[in-house]
Formats: C-alpha cells, structure tokens, sequence
C-alpha cells in the first residue's frame, strides 16, 4: 500500500460526474450538481455544463461522518493524486456574491465561442474565489481567444481565459472510456470531469493493490487523477456507545448537516458574538441583491475550523437554514448554502470505522410489560448495496436502569463503493435481566436518548 499522507473526507467537487454511491460517503448522492439555492460546499468553482448551478459537495449527506474519515494515500504508480494538481484559476477580480451568477448572455457567448473550437475548449466555469469573473480555458492560443472574446463580449464583462492541458472533449473521451470500463476497477467511488484541475478524476474506496494498475491500462494516465483512500478499523470489542452520549458536550451529527457540539444546537451561539473574519464574509453575503439570496433570520455560528466556517438558522429544534464559507486565499468565500429545513434528529457521532443504523420495533410483536425478550428491526442507513448486514452489525449494547432500558447498535459500513437499492431490516432480539415493566425503550445513540417505535411506513 502506498504511503498515507493526510486525513480528509471522501467529498469532493466535480465538473461533469459519474457516480457510484459509496457507503463511506453516507448518501446515494454524495457528489452532485445541485441548485445554487441548496447547496452545501466546498468548492470555489462552479463548471458551466450547468452555470446556474455549483458542483458542491459536503462530508456525509446522511449525517454519518466517521466511517466517511479516511486516509488518503498517494499512487505509487505513473497516477497522481488529484490534490496534487494545481487548480486553473482567474487573475482577473470579479463583482458575484456568492449567491449570484454571471449574465446568461454572457455565459452563452462564450460557450458558444467554445462550441466553435471544440478541438481546444476546456470548459467554462464560475470562479468563486475570485469574486465570481467566468473563466474559459483552452489548450491553445489564449491569448487570441482572449481578444476574440473580448470583442464580442459587453464592455466591463469580468472574464479570464487561461491556459489549459486537455480540451473537454478529450476528457470526455477518457472519461466515457473508464465508465464502460468501471465494472473492472474494484473499490471506484465516483468518476467525471474536474474542470479546474483538467483532468479526469477517478476516486477509490478501500481499493486492491491490482486496481489503480487496470485504471493505468485502460486510460492513458497523463489526463487522469485518482484520489485513493481507506477507511479506519473498527473498534476492537464489544460497542461501547454510552459513554460518548454521557460526556459533558457530545459531538452529534444531523442528517444532512454535519457534526456539531450538542451546545450548539441547544444554544446556539449568535453570529453577533463571534469576531471572525467569515462572519463579516456572511454579513456581506446577506447584504448583496441576488435571486436566491441566504435565508434571513437569526445566524449562528455552528462550527468553526482553521479553513471552514458553518452558520445555520436554528429554530427550535428545526435547522431552517446553514450556510458554510471557505478559507481562499485572504478572503473567506460562500462554498454552499441551503435547508435542510427540517428538525434536526442528533445522533451521537460514532467512533470511526462505524456507521449509523435505523432502530425500530418489530411492529408484529410489539413489547409488553411482562416481556424479557424485545424484537427490533435494525436497517443500515448508508448505502449498501441492498446487503444483509450479517455480522456487520455491532451491537446491542444494552443497558438497565429502573426507569429505562438504553439500546444502542451500529455498523461497520461496506468496503469500497456501493449502491442504493434500498437496505433490508435485520430482525434482532434484546433480552433483559428482568420483565419490561413501565420501563422506557430508549435508542441511545439519539441525543438526547429516545424512544424506540414502530417505524413511520410499517
């Protein structure tokens, strides 16, 4: 195995993108091309295969972040890392919000510049860490396009046009070749154009040694890139889930938000008290015109890190709305913004190397008093091929008190990629030291802890 270089998560942005769902990214859709009014990102620019929206990603759509850590490795092989690659970015200074969108006259002037040189054409994109100015790259004659584009466009139109390896169409080609091929690479996670670095993007999960050498047969290599990572062991021994609930201030996730102090969901800190460069950036952003601007209301400040910034509108238990901002540079840009828009269901982030599941009552033998034996239905939530968990499912942890009975259970996710058909329900049976009596059935891996229940659809 190659060297590990750093820790990161499996998100990563996209031009045009094949997908195969991988379970470590918690979401049948963890990379896709979204609507600039809901996203959620890391990404400073937006390819214009679609220039209203932004390729946007963030870590763990399902809320799941543990199994999502990884170890990404360089190839030791003629593949480089797409990290290793530099991005194609503007000199020249635009005037976007985050929120906002170059002039579609604009935008189809250029790409239909573009489409009359196709043999040259590496793409448009919307640079956000350079205030929005459209970029137009080419793998010749720049600085002609640049004149030739210069004339056509408006007076003070905020364009670039830079110098790029491949054209899109021979990315196209590779890429169309590596998706009849994808079936032979074990481990591939998602595929497709990554426009500001001009290459194809190939990324692996838990992959062979063989693999990244069959990707080298049937491509050439120069315009490819791989992001190659593997997931954490379980933890050894029985699950031990309770003690992370208990601690002072637990690290939760939502579904489709991320992971949290508990302390900022039940008390939100109010951007007003933060003097952070990033929420002078959010300020601004709330300030600009645009058609689908930031939610209004009270922002708080959900989490804070050396290169990411995350805000979220909390009302009561609903997250009406979250927006992140991104270190570029000297200046922190929008990198995603949107709902979820629904209550937030904490679940305590689970040691790394496992994943959430969905514990329910049997609903054909429903607990009663006199019972030492409780049914469940344990559904893994990740995608997971459609598999029966077997002996991936941890647990239960099981815990009596004389008001409660605290059940907790995980998964160790499936290795490498995997597709959403829709996971089976396990049938599990928890026995008790004594009858169920008045006493509370509570799934302590929510926070706070909270009863089990027949599931909402049967």
């Amino acid at each position: 195995m190659a060297d590990r270089l750093r820790l990161r998560t499996c998100a990563w942005v996209l031009g045009t993108v094949a997908i195969i769902p991988a379970a470590a990214c918690g979401s049948a859709d963890p990379v896709d091309q979204v609507s600039t009014a809901g996203t959620d990102a890391a990404q400073d620019s937006t390819s214009a295969s679609a220039l209203v929206s932004s390729a946007m990603t963030e870590p763990s759509a399902s809320g799941t972040p543990s199994p999502t850590v990884t170890t990404v490795v360089a190839p030791t092989g003629v593949l480089l890392a797409c990290d290793d690659i530099s991005e194609l970015e503007s000199t020249v200074e635009g005037n976007l919000s985050g929120t906002q969108n170059p002039d579609d006259e604009l935008t189809g002037i250029i790409r239909d510049y573009g489409g009359q040189h196709r043999e040259t054409f590496a793409d448009l994109w919307i640079d956000r860490a350079h205030g929005g100015a459209l970029v137009a790259a080419f793998t010749d004659g720049v600085e002609a396009h640049r004149e030739a584009l210069a004339a056509l466009l408006p007076d003070g139109a905020r364009f670039d046009v830079v110098q790029a390896d491949y054209s899109t169409a021979e990315l196209e080609a590779v890429r169309a070749e590596i998706q009849a091929n994808a079936q032979d690479l074990e481990g591939v996670s998602h595929f497709g154009i990554r426009t500001t670095r001009n290459r194809v993007g190939v990324g692996f999960i838990d992959p062979p040694d063989a693999t990244l050498d069959r990707l080298a047969e049937l491509v050439p290599t120069e315009p490819v890139c791989v992001d190659v990572s593997y997931r954490p062991e379980p933890p050894s021994g029985p699950l031990d889930i309770v003690p992370l609930v208990s601690a002072e201030d637990p690290l939760v996730v939502c579904r489709g938000f991320g992971s949290v102090r508990y302390s900022r969901l039940v008390n939100p800190l109010s951007v007003d008290e933060v003097d952070h460069p990033a929420v002078e950036a959010l300020r601004d952003e709330l300030r600009s015109p645009s058609p689908e601007p930031l939610p209004t209301g009270d922002w708080s400040v959900m989490r804070i890190d050396d290169d990411r910034v995350t805000f979220a509108i909390i009302d009561g238990d609903v997250i009406v709305g979250r927006a992140s901002f991104r270190r570029a540079g000297e200046r922190w840009v929008l990198s995603g913004f949107g709902g979820p828009n629904r209550p937030c269901e904490a679940l305590v982030a689970l040691p790394p190397g496992l994943a959430h599941v969905e514990v329910h009552l049997d609903p054909g033998s429903l607990p009663q008093p006199a019972d030492t034996s409780i049914h469940l239905q344990v559904r893994e939530i990740d995608c997971a091929g459609g598999r029966e968990m077997g002996d991936a499912l941890q647990g239960p942890q099981v815990i009596e008190t004389p008001d409660s009975v605290l059940v907790a259970f995980a998964v160790i996710p499936v290795s490498g990629g995997a597709t959403c058909p829709g996971n089976p329900s396990t049938r599990v049976t928890v026995e008790l030291s004594q009858p169920l009596g008045e006493r509370a059935l509570l799934n302590v891996v929510r926070v706070p802890p909270a009863p089990i229940e027949v599931r909402p659809d049967g």
